[in-house]
Order: structure tokens, then sequence, then C-alpha cells
């Protein structure tokens, strides 16, 4: 997770695919027991729809703690609902609260909790210091769509309200209600939505304000850490609230330094290239692998380690580099792409240069990636 601090990606896929494929027999109560620790915070980002007024919860990242000034980007205004914005001035009043005492304090039922508090967390306004509460989230989809309208037009015409009333803009879909969940299956623990619930725009998250150099080199030092070698197809995949050239001067002075090397050490990446001097080396000892004994590796197509999802234009593009959908997945060997998989191992396909024995050996490695994401599913 340290080595991914920084980077937003789709909630569910960092359980099920990201950390899967770097941490041999991966254990998702790991994550919990390290973010118990109070190291890592996370924080939402969503993709709101100005016609609907819906914000599904999009991407997630991780970050230490009093770094989110560097990684997140200025609050954008925010368009809330009249639940969400009771439930974010009860977090500003009280503090870091359960969602029983935000029950409690707004007089809100459980689920218009819930929903405020999936709608803030899309808005990047609020934490929580669980990963289950994450968990939760990335489970939970949006009961109604908000629109404008009269919030009463659904009711009865002689209907007269109780005192302090609360209205929905929309009639609630009952479809697509939360379902019960029976407290003796797994998962139904997890129901609960632990842990405390936060804002993000606080100083002990967001941290001191440090100058432009200090936050471009920590940009830069976590790139070095994360891919071994930078070059200006890192900030176009990441886009951290700073330009390429301040990063790119510091990356200078380390290399002044003697920290980091310039170069053009991979094909296809454009501008100068950083690299430290072990990643050098390991491209050099990669290269002179004999590759058809090297093992098959499965990951995510939306993994940061995929190289194949960047625009690299002076790059022949190999067909299978580039599955389609949400969750497709790619099997690799030596660095090559050897399987193309889309919809969950549904459809897959396969470089035609491959032996059968080989093809067998990669299907494996596909279905033992696959069953180990069934096996710890009731936790994403």
């Amino acid at each position: 997770v340290r080595q991914l601090y920084g980077i937003a990606r789709p909630p569910i896929a960092w359980d099920r695919d990201y950390l899967r494929a770097r941490v041999r027999a991966y254990d998702p109560t790991t994550l919990s027991q390290f973010t118990a620790t109070g190291e890592p915070v996370w924080a939402g980002e969503g993709n709101y729809d100005p016609e609907s007024g819906a914000i599904p919860l999009a991407r997630v990242r991780f970050f230490e703690r009093g770094s989110g000034g560097i990684w997140l980007n200025e609050q954008q205004e925010s368009v809330l609902s009249m639940s969400a914005e009771t439930v974010r001035a009860t977090i500003a009043e009280e503090g870091a609260s359960f969602i029983g005492d935000i029950q409690a304090i707004t007089g809100l039922t459980i689920l218009a909790v819930r929903e405020a508090i999936r709608e803030l967390v899309a808005w990047g306004l609020v934490t929580n210091d669980t990963i289950e509460a994450l968990r939760e989230i990335a489970r939970w989809k949006p009961m109604v769509q908000r629109t404008g309208g009269d919030p009463t037009s659904w009711l009865p015409v002689d209907y007269t309200p109780s005192p302090n009333r609360k209205f929905s803009r929309v009639r609630p879909n009952v479809r697509r209600l939360p379902k019960w969940r029976r407290p003796d299956r797994p998962g139904a623990a997890a129901s609960a939505w632990t842990g405390r619930w936060s804002l993000v725009q606080r100083r002990g998250t967001m941290g001191p304000n440090l100058p432009e150099e200090e936050r471009a080199e920590q940009i830069a030092r976590q790139w070095l850490a994360r891919y071994g070698i930078v070059s200006r197809d890192w900030w176009r995949r990441e886009r951290p609230p700073l330009s390429w050239r301040s990063i790119y001067r510091e990356l200078k002075r380390l290399e002044f330094r003697g920290e980091v090397r310039r170069g053009y050490f991979v094909k296809g990446l454009g501008g100068a290239q950083f690299a430290l001097p072990d990643a050098i080396e390991w491209l050099r000892a990669v290269a002179s692998e004999d590759q058809s004994l090297a093992s098959f590796v499965v990951m995510a197509a939306s993994d940061p380690a995929n190289i194949y999802n960047l625009p690299l234009e002076l790059v022949d593009r190999d067909p299978l580099s580039r599955p389609r959908g949400s969750g497709a997945l790619i099997v690799t060997r030596g660095g090559r792409v050897v399987m193309a998989v889309e919809g969950r191992g549904r459809r897959f396909s396969v470089a035609d240069w491959l032996s059968a024995d080989e093809v067998a050996a990669a299907k494996k490695a596909l279905i033992e990636h696959l069953r180990g994401e069934k096996s710890a599913r009731y936790l994403l």
C-alpha cells in the first residue's frame, strides 16, 4: 500500500486485484490491521452527473496521514442533498463520529445516513478510520437519483405530513434498497459500517502547508519508489495538483545529488526519463533472462504496473494489451502480454505464438487468481 500511495483507482479493485497481485496468499484482514495503525488514510472521488444529480463512487486513493495536501486537488464546490448537508454539518461540529451517533443527532433513518455518507465519500469530503467502511461504501449503490421538482409530488393530494418531516426528492425504488443479510452468514458483521467518520479537510489529514518544492520532491520520490523509472507519462496518468515542470525540476536536483540517473531506458516513454540505479540493473537482468522460463503474472488492466494502458504512440500496440471493461485482466510473462481477459474470465484471447502447454499454464494462473478473488468476496 505504501508503494501505491497517492494514486486513485476503483475501490473494489484494491482488494480484488492490486494487492492480490503483489502479496502472495493475500489476506484482506492484513489491510484492516494496517489501517488500524492510523498511518494510511483513504479518500474517495466520484463522477458527478449534473442532469440526475447522482455521484457514484468511482475512485479511491490511499496516502500517508499528514500528506493529503500533496495528493488531493483543491476541494471543488459540491452539490449535496439535504441529508448529506445535515450529516456533514454534524461531523464538522461533533468531530469524528460513529454512524450510530450521527443517526441519533440528525434524527435520520439508518438508510438515509448511509446514503448521505456514501454521497460525502464520493465528493471526497469524509473518510473513515477503518477499511471495512470503505468496503461497505464500495458495495453500496445509490438508492435514488436526485432530481429537481416538488419533493411531495408523488404523495396523495390529501396527505398531511407529520411535524419535522423530511422528504426525498424522488420516490425511492424498493428494488434498489439494500438487501437484508442474515447475521449468521459471512460478512454480516461488516454491515454495521464500523469506525468513525471524519472530515478529510483537517490539519491532521492534510498536513502542513509545504512549499511547492517540497511537495514536488515528495511526489518525485514516491513515483521513483512506485515505478523505478519516471517520465512525464506518469504525470499524465495521475495528474497530481502540481505541474510536471515542478516535479521535473526536483528530479533534476536528485540527479545532481547522484540519487537518480537520467537517460532513455524504456522505449515509448516520452521525454527525459529518470531512473533509480537499482531499476536499471533490474531491466538489464530481465533482458538477459530466458523469457520462456518466466512465470505467468495476472494483473488488472487498470493496475499501475501495467504500462500497456499508457498512450504510447511510438510503440506498436499489441491487440491483446487493451482488453475492454472495468474488470479486465491481462496475463503476462516476462513483461509480454500472453492473454487478454474480459468479464472476469467469461471471455479471453490467447496469443497465437503460445504452445498448448503454455496456454494451459497461463489459464492455471488465471484460475488461481479468480479463485482467490471468490474466496474473499464477502469482504470486498
